[in-house]
């Protein structure tokens, strides 16, 4: 199986250490890696007289790590020294002393990183820990204690602080990293690898500013998509823009990751990241010994919050009240003041986890000298982690119950000092809920009933810019807007319904960003939601929902069917701004609705100088944070008897007829393709095939028409073949999957789905596709040698082939490349 590449850095077998000072990873390393470590002298390293036989490095082997810390003076020689090693990775830690020229190191580093294929982290880096291999390649003098969440941050001393906290409440982190100035080791890189680490179950990320933002866009999707990913930036230039920080924040929503504002909720995040249950909505129940603590977590929670208050059940309620004392409040929250015992708390927790309008329970807690909250505590120790909702606790003080938390924590459920931060964590927890929704709307459904006019759209667009005019005239504004067919007209305002705005501003980062709210006002005070295309009816939906305008005033005046063309008008505003980028930005301010329909009085849209020559769909829509479906992509073929058929990327909605396919197949061909006997894909690789981010992958069905045997007289789209590729680990390659229908086998369907595969992966940079196929598989086989594979024995098994392309090579061969 191929590494990672930054498995070098995270789980290095030989490391190489280049230090003016001693370092924790000499007194802390493990006897196993201990032996495969090499101290160079730094005046050897310096000379470039460095022995040429590392610890533990075979013959013609690379190195995998370097730790480097060095004044900066001598860094260009001793990474001049570190060549000879060929090392996968470099970890350039802080020095004492400070460079004259930062940026001029940086520079050096990132031109060293690229001309010697090395990743280095650095310079000025805090470093990596890896406490369940006890490796701390970092300054800091305590390495953390093995736990599930991976701490990744763009500052040292934020690393250093967090490790610090952690270590006083018994906290462990599965891996620390500090990119810091991010030499050639970035945020992304990070992600991808800890998205696929079994030792990592959730991800707490600090940023300081955000880079590449495709490459963002989809590590942090990837991460999202199977682990909790929490992130906490802070300010930048860029964010005096009101409609940069909306966007980011709409980027995270969309990828599933959940944003926090203030470094004392990065601990509450972290902590609460260890809990393995999430709740499924937003109502929560409180429980307390006292209405004082319940009343400041109340202050926090809302309908505007990420949770709020859940109604009980008339049942629940009574329930309750049988168990309480006389005068007890019963009614969300429940608040007792007699000493409380342990019977009652299970008793309380028994009947509202039980409820079904509750989603989660917070439990409060301040100091009673007359209740035993030492079995109280046991009994929650014993409750929590096997609840079927999750149950968050705030044990309020600190003198005495500061060791009840520890009974708590070490129990595997989170308990806070505050109320509030223990009803902010059960926000984190609710907002990743919901942004996994939105996380799984990447790709629109299916396409519009009515296809743009493209071609015409652009034309609009580049005869403007030809008369070097950036500014549409209202009547070009009118056609643009029809090629895409948005329901809006140029019209006078008819009635005196508060005015609706949609806005397109570009970010310099996150590319178009489409903002809905109040017209006539600045975005500030517009009470406006953003959102990144590409966008579907339920993303559409949910902009217009999540704006505070629509909270406040719309929601009551706006008619289902005004809503539905506003929905459309966003959907279609989205794809406009997908195929052509030079628009810069679209005000449609003020929108009214007049008997039902959507009129604007004023219509502008401004351009770039961007030239419309250059496609985006053959660029990758690197316009765009998030890639759209490739719908240029979308092709009609024939096989051989000349039978038509459709190649096409696959879509979320291809779930159910992709299950059907592989139910299909016959056993031989299940076994052929999966090297199973499964008889069909269970949900998660459902999702895995058919929600693609194109950034990285492609998933390609071949489908036909045929009679809809439930709707008579209707034809139906049904799949006979399915092609994929996902990058390999090492970033370069990518592995193939493909099976073909058996009654639609010997049609060349195999031959044109792989060349359309092929074209992708050439598209995309990628220098070869391979993949493993069984030995008995000959048809598969076959087709791999006549489209110009290599077929290799598999090392680890002898029953299997793997089959390479290197696409270097087959750029330009006419039998591969339709």
């Amino acid at each position: 199986m191929l590494r990672h590449r930054l498995a070098a850095l995270f789980e290095p077998r030989v490391l190489a250490v280049v230090s003016d000072r001693p370092l924790p990873v000499e007194a802390h390393t493990p006897a196993k890696l201990a032996n495969a470590i090499t101290h160079i002298p730094v005046e050897a390293a310096v000379r470039g007289d460095a022995p040429y036989q590392l610890n533990g490095l075979r013959p013609g082997a690379r190195l995998d790590l370097a730790l480097v810390c060095v004044p900066p003076d001598s860094l260009p020689a001793v990474l001049d020294t570190l060549r000879r090693y060929r090392p996968h990775t470099v970890i350039v830690l802080a020095h004492t002393e400070q460079s004259e020229d930062p940026m001029q190191e940086l520079v050096y580093v990132r031109s060293w990183s690229q001309l010697n294929d090395c990743l280095v982290l650095g310079p000025r880096s805090f470093g990596v820990q890896r406490p369940h291999l006890h490796m701390n390649f970092s300054h800091h003098p305590q390495r953390a204690l093995p736990g599930r969440v991976a701490l990744v941050t763009q500052s040292r001393s934020i690393a250093a602080a967090v490790l610090d906290w952690a270590a006083d409440v018994s906290l462990g982190f599965s891996a620390v990293i500090s990119v810091g100035d991010e030499g050639a080791i970035d945020v992304a890189e990070v992600l991808d690898y800890l998205s696929m680490d079994p030792r990592t179950d959730s991800i707490a990320l600090y940023l300081e500013e955000t880079t590449s933002s495709r490459r963002f866009t989809s590590a942090a999707r990837a991460a999202a998509s199977v682990k909790p990913l929490i992130v906490l930036k802070v300010a930048e230039p860029l964010d005096r823009d009101p409609v940069h920080l909306a966007g980011f924040n709409a980027l995270l929503q969309r990828v599933g990751a959940v944003r926090i504002r203030y470094f004392v909720q990065l601990f509450s995040a972290i902590k609460v990241l260890v809990h393995t249950r999430r709740p499924r909505g937003k109502r929560i129940a409180l429980v307390s010994n006292g209405d004082g603590a319940a009343r400041l977590a109340l202050d926090v929670m809302g309908t505007a919050s990420a949770v709020y208050r859940a109604e009980l059940a008339t049942a629940s309620k009574e329930r309750i009240a049988a168990l309480l004392e006389k005068g007890a409040q019963v009614d969300n929250p429940v608040v007792t003041y007699a000493p409380l015992t342990a019977q009652r708390m299970r008793g309380m927790l028994d009947v509202l986890v039980a409820d079904k309008s509750v989603d989660g329970v917070l439990v409060l807690l301040a100091p009673d000298p007359l209740a035993d909250h030492e079995s109280v505590v046991q009994e929650l120790a014993e409750i929590a982690p096997a609840s079927a909702k999750p149950i968050v606790t705030c044990l309020m003080g600190d003198a005495t119950v500061r060791r009840l938390r520890h009974i708590l924590d070490a129990a595997g459920t989170p308990a806070f000092r505050t109320p509030e931060s223990a009803a902010n964590a059960f926000g984190i927890l609710a907002a990743y809920h919901y942004n996994q929704n939105l996380a799984q709307q990447i790709l629109p459904p299916e396409p519009l009933s009515t296809p743009p006019d493209v071609e015409r759209a652009r034309s609009v667009v580049q005869s403007a810019q030809r008369r070097g005019r950036l500014v549409l005239s209202p009547e070009e504004t009118v056609e643009l807007l029809s090629c895409f067919h948005v329901p809006i007209q140029l019209g006078e305002r008819a009635d005196d319904t508060p005015p609706m705005a949609i806005r397109v501003r570009t970010d310099p980062k996150f590319g178009p960003c489409i903002s809905f709210g109040r017209g006539q006002e600045p975005f500030e005070r517009a009470e406006a939601a953003i959102e990144l295309p590409p966008l579907n009816g339920y993303l559409a939906r949910q902009l217009v929902q999540r704006s505070g305008f629509w909270q406040n005033t719309l929601s009551r005046t706006l008619t289902p069917t005004a809503f539905e063309f506003l929905r459309e008008a966003l959907e279609r505003i989205s794809l406009l701004v997908s195929d052509v980028p030079a628009v810069e930005s679209l005000d449609i301010d003020p929108l009214h609705v007049v008997d039902d329909a959507l009129v604007a009085e004023r219509l502008e849209v401004k351009l770039a100088s961007v030239s419309m020559l250059v496609l985006p769909e053959t660029t990758g829509y690197r316009h765009m944070a998030i890639h759209p479906y490739p719908r240029h992509m979308v092709q009609t073929r024939q096989m051989r008897d000349g039978t038509e058929w459709l190649l096409r990327p696959i879509r979320p909605e291809d779930a159910a007829p992709l299950q059907e396919f592989v139910r299909d197949l016959s056993d031989q061909s299940r076994y052929m393709r999966f090297v199973s006997m499964l008889r069909e894909l269970t949900p998660r690789m459902l999702a895995r095939y058919t929600r693609i981010d194109y950034h990285r992958e492609l998933a390609l069905v071949a489908t036909i028409q045929e009679p809809n045997p439930e709707q008579r007289g209707r034809m139906r789209e049904r799949i006979i073949g399915f092609a994929h590729y996902l990058r390999n680990a090492d970033g370069r390659g990518a592995e193939y999957a493909l099976v073909i229908g058996d009654a639609w086998q010997r049609c060349g369907l195999g031959s044109q789905l792989m060349r359309a595969l092929i074209e992708a992966a050439q598209e995309q940079g990628l220098t070869y596709i391979d993949g493993l196929v069984l030995g008995t598989n000959r048809p598969m086989l076959g087709l791999m040698s006549y489209l110009g594979f290599r077929i290799d024995p598999d090392e680890e098994d002898p029953g299997m082939r793997r089959v390479w392309l290197d696409l270097g090579e087959t750029s330009g061969a006419g039998r591969v490349v339709s």
